[in-house]
């Protein structure tokens, strides 16, 4: 593990390299308090690339409002924005658990995570499967169920069969031993914005819920036993309002749960005014819900 360090006027900022348990290189960004706490927060990102660093979010305002209030912040890259059109989806779990692990290294032992968008289902497996005592909060921002579900719930009949005739050619293309045939879906995103992977990744990231390994927040949800965040904008164009509701309904054992929604927004933490008021409203729960030891 090696650290590239950039000093900041309030908060120090390390490009970080991690090593996660099949021997996979990842990189991410640590930024961490002037004061030491024992305090951190984990960012797992959305699409399926899961890059760490996407142009239409800004995480600066999060970070310095997270560093103020004596957080670390680290913000994790995905093995899939190496390798997209190939990725496996359920690979995230062992990608945030290097994240952990090395964040334990740093001596931070209570660690709050929040996943944006297809994160939220990343981080809801994670902290299911691996039951990390160390995770004390999780926060869903702009989160999905999980991408079938979410097109679901924005698109027409006509595209709803699109995609399960799509999907239904992916199938076949794996069970004639093609998985790795290219395959591809028009218009997925609002603007027109197409996606194209092979037939395996086509099934692991956008496959409904009784294809095996398919994201699903709301199967994790009812199984996340620590205070639990769900943040979203009211004009989220992607992620619909419900996609909210459904994620918040599911966390039916979490001790504390919460639905809260940015004004204005929609599915991207866009640089000034509503980056900053995710910032705001989300480490005004985490102050309140996950509040930092001030020693380590």
């Amino acid at each position: 593990m090696a650290t590239t360090p950039i000093t900041r006027s309030q908060s120090r900022l390390d490009l970080i390299l991690v090593e996660a348990e099949d021997k996979v290189a990842l990189n991410g960004l640590l930024w961490e308090p002037q004061k030491a706490s024992d305090s951190l927060v984990v960012m797992v990102p959305g699409g399926t690339t899961g890059a760490a660093l996407f142009p239409a979010h800004d995480y600066s305002p999060l970070a310095s409002a997270l560093t103020d209030n004596g957080y670390a912040f680290l913000l994790c890259n995905m093995r899939a924005s190496y390798n997209n059109s190939f990725a496996e989806y359920s690979d995230a779990v062992k990608d945030i658990a290097a994240f952990v692990a090395y964040a334990k290294s740093k001596g931070y032992a209570r660690i709050a995570i929040l996943g944006i968008s297809l994160g939220g289902a990343r981080m809801a497996q994670y902290v299911v499967e691996r039951n990390d005592p160390a995770v004390k909060a999780v926060g869903f921002m702009a989160s999905i169920p999980s991408p079938y579900l979410e097109f679901q719930v924005r698109s027409s009949e006509a595209d709803k069969r699109r995609l399960e005739d799509t999907l239904r050619h992916a199938r076949e293309l794996v069970a004639q031993g093609k998985g790795q045939e290219p395959i591809g879906f028009e218009n997925w995103f609002p603007g027109g914005l197409s996606i194209m992977g092979t037939a395996k990744w086509l099934i692991s990231f956008f496959g409904a819920p009784n294809d095996p390994g398919t994201p699903s927040t709301i199967k994790y949800g009812p199984k996340i036993k620590v205070p639990a965040m769900v943040i979203h904008g009211d004009r989220d164009e992607l992620a619909l309002p419900p996609n909210a509701q459904k994620i918040y309904d599911s966390l039916t054992a979490s001790p504390q749960r919460d639905l809260i929604w940015v004004k204005g927004a929609s599915h991207f933490l866009t640089t000034g005014p509503l980056a900053e008021s995710y910032a705001r409203l989300t480490v005004d729960w985490l102050v309140r819900n996950f509040p930092v030891s001030p020693h380590r």
